[in-house]
């Protein structure tokens, strides 16, 4: 292969390692704020300023947890909450602190022995969103982020592959100009 041809190939190999080392830089970011969102609803909640440090391909993402997690939560806090008041609101002060749920009878009886039903509600609530984050939204997380880890690795194993071609196509095009040029005796 000439030289001219080497130099040609060469420019192309440059522009295809700086494309793929700027897309594992863009990859590296996005798992770094996929690892923040996960890390943000990890107990079953997001917040507006957690939102908003995720970065804007995850807003979305963030939004729709909110939204869906909020509503399926609320769901299961509030058949919770109804059974559990159900089960509960008719047995007096001392029979629900002797029935072995003494610790959460401190917390749900107030002081005159009726139950406070948003108290029971909260703690369902925060039960369920935790559940949600982790049996729902977890799993799909840490499926992306492997995805994207294995992309990775293919990536870098490109650019590898490409700046060892490089090396080696610099060092042919050198010998080829030096064999080439016209010596004086």
């Amino acid at each position: 292969m000439g030289w001219v041809l080497m130099t040609l190939r060469q420019r192309e190999l440059q522009s295809d390692i700086q494309d793929k080392q700027l897309k594992l830089m863009q990859m590296s970011r996005e798992l770094r704020q996929l690892s923040s969102f996960s890390g943000a609803i990890a107990d079953g909640k997001i917040t507006p300023n957690e939102i908003a440090n995720l970065g804007t391909n995850l807003f979305g993402d963030a939004m729709d947890f909110m939204g869906y997690s909020t509503e399926a939560a609320a769901q299961v806090a509030q058949e919770q909450t109804d059974y559990y008041a159900n089960a509960y609101e008719s047995l007096t002060a001392d029979q629900y602190y002797n029935s072995g749920y003494g610790a959460e009878a401190a917390l749900y009886k107030d002081e005159n022995g009726n139950l406070n039903t948003d108290q029971v509600y909260n703690k369902f609530l925060d039960e369920a969103l935790k559940e949600y984050a982790e049996q729902v939204l977890m799993p799909m997380i840490n499926e992306k982020e492997k995805a994207m880890e294995q992309e990775k690795t293919e990536l870098e194993a490109l650019i590898e592959s490409e700046e060892a071609e490089l090396q080696s196509l610099k060092e042919s095009k050198s010998q080829a100009i030096q064999n080439s040029t016209i010596k004086l005796a």
